[in-house]
């Protein structure tokens, strides 16, 4: 019983996603949605308080996961090397201590990036229904924002306290947390949205659209090196 009602919960789910990012969250009905999902409206009901809620529901599990991922990254990375003596944070960059740990870094930053890439590709409707959003002013106008909770200074923040733990150096800048929203995440959110319509006119298939954008990942991020350091604020730059 507990297995059917799982089950029938995930077709909710998939059938309002599907039919947010098609329709648009305000065309999209409950009565749409039970009938896609081949359930009673009085179900949806069960499981969540209204439309807006499934929407919450959506939101909170992509962010969830993906900060699950980050972590996960930072925790048998980042805060590794510092363990290891293999990378210095310091108040300005990241230090690495030769070109092994350099190399070792952005073979794991690299392998990160592809997994965050097939994270947003396979949930690319749930991430095209809050592009929609943003450029309204409905109630998740400001969910792709939500990311930037954990860019920030602010003491809840689980990347900074993670890292801090094993080196009190490390800060963000404005610049810094600018640079990670505007030129880290939105690109991937973007590719993620518009996969489909870019493989359309590109002629690609889904694995070489996906290698492709992955390359180029990776020259970005190796960019990112200067010697052994990557650079956290750069004091010499004015606008």
């Amino acid at each position: 019983m507990e297995q059917t009602g799982s089950e029938a919960k995930e077709r909710i789910i998939n059938a309002a996603t599907q039919l947010f990012s098609q329709k648009g969250y305000d065309a999209t009905r409950v009565n749409d949605i039970a009938s896609a999902a081949n359930v009673n409206k009085a179900l949806i009901y069960y499981y969540f308080k209204s439309k807006e809620d499934i929407l919450d529901y959506m939101v909170h599990s992509l962010f969830n996961k993906a900060v699950s991922i980050a972590m996960d990254f930072i925790q048998t990375n980042i805060t590794q090397m510092v363990k290891n003596g293999y990378l210095e944070i310091r108040p300005d960059r990241l230090h690495f201590i030769n070109d092994e740990a350099v190399s070792h870094f952005m073979d794991s930053a690299c392998k990160f990036v592809e997994q965050v890439v097939d994270y947003a590709v396979d949930n690319r409707n749930i991430i095209r229904i809050l592009m929609l959003e943003s450029l309204k002013n409905g109630k998740h106008q400001n969910s792709l924002f939500r990311l930037m909770e954990f860019m920030g200074g602010d003491e809840k923040n689980p990347v900074l306290k993670t890292i801090t733990r094993v080196d009190k150096d490390f800060v963000y800048s404005d610049d810094m947390v600018l640079f990670n929203f505007f030129f880290s995440i939105i690109p991937i959110v973007s590719f993620a949205a518009y996969f489909d319509d870019y493989k359309a006119v590109s002629s690609l298939s889904d694995s070489e659209l996906r290698s492709s954008f992955l390359r180029v990942s990776k020259v970005v991020i190796a960019a990112l090196v200067s010697g052994s350091d990557i650079l956290l604020r750069n004091k010499s730059f004015k606008a």
